[in-house]
């Protein structure tokens, strides 16, 4: 299966995989302040495990940064 994440490349030899896994083959899956947008809708944290990641799909993962 081939997808992007943050318009990077990636491909697994898995049919199917939740943005939860995806997101832990990253290590990123723990992190605080991230949101996850797949196909450019936003998935709440809490649809994670449901969330179905598809060939060709495109991941854009937001990190919130601090700052003044």
């Amino acid at each position: 299966m081939d997808f992007t994440i943050n318009n990077e490349k990636f491909s697994v030899d898995q049919d199917s995989l939740t943005l939860q896994q995806v997101l832990a083959l990253k290590g990123i899956d723990n992190l605080p302040g991230i949101a996850v947008a797949v196909n450019q809708q936003v998935v709440p944290r809490t649809a994670w495990n449901e969330k179905s990641v598809e060939s060709h799909d495109q991941l854009l993962i937001i990190t919130a940064t601090q700052g003044g």
